[in-house]
C-alpha cells in the first residue's frame, strides 16, 4: 500500500503579496491628501511588515514540507515580487523620516529672503533686482517671481 500524501495550497505567499500591494497603494494613496493622512503612513509600514510575516511563513512552509505544500517554484516568484513591493514601501518610510521639516519654509504670499542665481546667459540675477522698479525705461516693479529649475545646463 503506498501512502499518499495530502497537497495543500501555500495561501500564504498570496496573503503577502496581498499585503505588499495594499502597502503600496497606502503610499499612492498618501499624496491624494485624504483625511487622516499622518495615519496612512504607519498603515502603510503595518502592512508591509504583516507582508513580511506573511511571506516568511509561507516559504517556512515550503521548505520545511516540500511535498505537501506543491507550487514551490510559484510561492517563490510570489514571494520575491512582494518582498520586493514591501521592502519598496519600508525603505519610503525610513527614508522619509530622514528629509527635514518644512517649517521654515516660506509659506503661500510670504517674501522669500534675497538670493542670487544665474540666467540664461550667466550674468547673476538678485531677486531684489528682478522686484524692483527699473530706472531705465520706468516700467513698473514685478509683482512676482516664478522660477523655473532645469535638471541641466547650457
Amino acid at each position: 500500500m503506498t501512502d499518499a500524501i495530502e497537497f495543500r495550497r501555500n495561501t500564504a505567499p498570496w496573503w503577502g503579496l496581498l499585503f505588499a500591494l495594499a502597502s503600496m497603494g497606502c503610499n499612492a494613496a498618501f499624496f491624494l491628501t485624504p483625511p487622516g493622512q499622518g495615519a496612512i503612513v504607519w498603515v502603510s509600514l503595518l502592512l508591509a511588515v504583516m507582508a513580511l510575516i506573511f511571506l516568511i511563513a509561507g516559504l517556512r512552509l515550503v521548505i520545511v514540507h516540500p511535498k505537501v505544500y506543491r507550487g514551490k517554484i510559484l510561492s517563490v516568484v510570489v514571494s520575491v515580487i512582494a518582498v520586493l513591493l514591501a521592502g519598496l514601501s519600508i525603505f519610503g518610510f525610513v527614508s522619509t523620516r530622514k528629509l527635514p521639516s518644512a517649517a521654515e519654509a516660506p509659506q503661500v504670499g510670504q517674501r522669500v529672503p534675497d538670493f542670487t542665481l544665474a540666467d540664461t546667459s550667466g550674468k547673476p540675477v538678485s531677486l531684489d533686482q528682478l522686484l524692483a522698479a527699473s530706472s531705465t525705461n520706468q516700467a513698473p516693479a514685478a509683482k512676482g517671481v516664478l522660477l523655473i529649475f532645469y535638471r541641466g545646463y547650457w
